[in-house]
């Protein structure tokens, strides 16, 4: 949830988690799992952290020795509130990239989680022109194709979607070394290609989720399904396209 969500919550040291939200994290911890890389590695760095979700699901699984977690909207308040959240876990909070790189030596085997980001900045430079240190990983999501782009998108600040063609070339221009790509949530984009196509345009945001338990495990476990698919499908050499695109980078 980025903080922008987080800023509409009714309480914002109880609520409920936006089955989208969980299984976005479940996406990310099954991939990190399947990858090459050798956990645990030495720090997590999570670009755009929003309400330190996904950072903090990290720790439980001993991913890093070190978290941090960076986003622009980080104001004191918010990081104390964090900190309340997740009862004071061993999470860094820093204010931006800039920050980050002026505080905090850089070490090797970090891995850089951008997810999600990209889409809301006029120029991916801001961003890409710091990640410039070698010997890290990088993992890069972002909304997949233009021709779902509706007023959900402008309620969450998004200047575009990418295709993975989209992407991949964005990321070598940046000298990124690209390991793996691709999709994933293709039942989502089913269902946002037919709100297009019949005008159903959605309009609300994933803060204040009140679907219950029930519909949300439910919803989680078809988007766990279709993830687990189009792996599979993928060591076979297909790509179906997916509401999002993603791709682990090394440098």
């Amino acid at each position: 949830m980025d903080i922008s969500e987080f800023s509409r919550l009714e309480d914002k040291g109880l609520y409920s988690r936006h089955p989208w939200e969980e299984s976005r994290k479940n996406v990310l911890l099954k991939f990190l799992k399947q990858s090459k890389i050798q956990f645990p590695i030495q720090r997590i760095v999570d670009i755009g952290g929003g309400d330190a979700y996904v950072v903090n699901s990290l720790i439980a699984q001993n991913l890093a020795k070190e978290y941090f977690a960076i986003d622009i909207a980080y104001t004191p308040e918010v990081i104390d509130q964090l900190k309340v959240n997740y009862s004071n876990s061993p999470v860094t909070y820093v204010h931006d990239l800039g920050e980050y790189f002026e505080k905090y030596e850089p070490v090797e085997g970090t891995l850089f989680l951008c997810m999600d980001v990209l889409e809301h900045l006029e120029n991916e430079k801001e961003i890409l022109n710091y990640l410039k240190e070698g010997n890290n990983y990088y993992f890069f999501a972002v909304p997949a194709f233009q021709s779902v782009f509706s007023s959900h998108d402008v309620l969450l600040g998004h200047y575009r979607r990418y295709t993975l063609q989209q992407l991949e070339s964005l990321l070598l221009a940046n000298q990124f070394k690209i390991q793996e790509k691709g999709y994933y949530f293709t039942s989502l984009l089913l269902f946002r290609w037919m709100d297009k196509l019949l005008k159903k345009d959605k309009d609300a945001s994933i803060d204040n989720w009140k679907g219950g338990k029930t519909k949300t495990f439910i919803i989680n476990t078809i988007l766990k399904t279709d993830f687990t698919i189009s792996l599979l499908l993928k060591k076979l050499g297909i790509t179906i396209p997916g509401l999002s695109t993603y791709c682990l980078c090394k440098k």
